[in-house]
C-alpha cells in the first residue's frame, strides 16, 4: 500500500514537471528571463494573470496548465507567463521594477488578459492579481479596454465575492474550469 502512494505521488510530480519544462521550452512562451518583447507580427497573444507561487512551490504553479491546454487547443500565438525560466536565484528578478516594467509591457500590448485566480490564503493571495483585474475590469466599465479579458476561478478560491461583483458588472462569463477557459481563448482570440 505504501509503495502505492509513493509512486502516485512521485508520478503526479512527474507530470507537473513536464508541462514546467515544456513550458520554458516552448519558444513562443515568454517569461521573466525574457528581457526583450517579441516582434511585432500579427500573431495573437496571452498574459497569464494571477497569482504565483514566490517560492515556486510545483502544486500551485497553474500557469504550466494554462499554456498546456492553450497549445493543445490549437493557440499558436505568444503567451506571457509572469515567472522565471528555471529556478529562482537569490538576485533573479528581485528587482520590483524590472517585473513591474516586463508586465505591464506585456499586459498592455497583449491581445488577451486572462486571469485565472486558484486563490489559497497561505501561499496564493492573488493581491497583485486583483488589481490587475481591477484595472482592466475599470477599462472595461468605462469602454475604453482595446483586448479581450477572461476571467476564472475553481471552486474551492477563496475571497472571490468582491471580483465576482465588478465581473458581474462588465458581463464577463465567469469560467470555473481551467482548461474550458483556455479552449475559449484558443476559440476566440486570433
Amino acid at each position: 500500500m505504501n509503495q502505492n502512494r509513493i509512486s502516485q505521488y512521485l508520478e503526479s510530480r512527474r507530470e507537473r514537471l513536464q508541462l514546467l519544462e515544456a513550458m520554458w521550452n516552448d519558444p513562443k512562451v515568454q517569461l521573466y528571463n525574457d528581457v526583450e518583447l517579441p516582434p511585432k507580427d500579427d500573431a495573437p497573444s496571452v498574459f497569464l494573470n494571477g497569482p504565483t507561487s514566490r517560492h515556486q512551490i510545483l502544486e500551485f504553479n497553474h500557469r504550466c496548465l494554462s499554456v498546456k491546454y492553450l497549445r493543445d487547443a490549437g493557440f499558436n500565438g505568444w503567451i506571457y507567463a509572469p515567472e522565471p525560466r528555471g529556478h529562482e536565484e537569490p538576485g533573479d528578478f528581485t528587482e520590483r521594477g524590472y517585473i513591474h516594467e516586463w508586465e505591464s509591457s506585456r499586459r498592455f500590448s497583449a491581445s488577451c488578459n486572462s486571469f485565472w485566480i486558484p486563490r489559497d490564503s497561505n501561499e496564493l493571495l492573488g493581491l497583485n492579481s486583483n488589481l490587475e483585474l481591477g484595472i482592466d475590469i475599470g477599462k472595461l466599465l468605462a469602454g475604453t479596454q482595446n483586448h479581450r479579458v477572461f476571467i476564472g476561478w475553481p471552486d474551492q478560491a477563496l475571497r472571490m465575492g468582491l471580483p465576482n461583483h465588478y465581473r458581474k458588472l462588465t458581463g464577463l462569463t465567469l469560467y470555473r474550469n481551467q482548461q474550458v477557459m483556455c479552449e475559449q481563448i484558443a476559440l476566440l482570440v486570433k
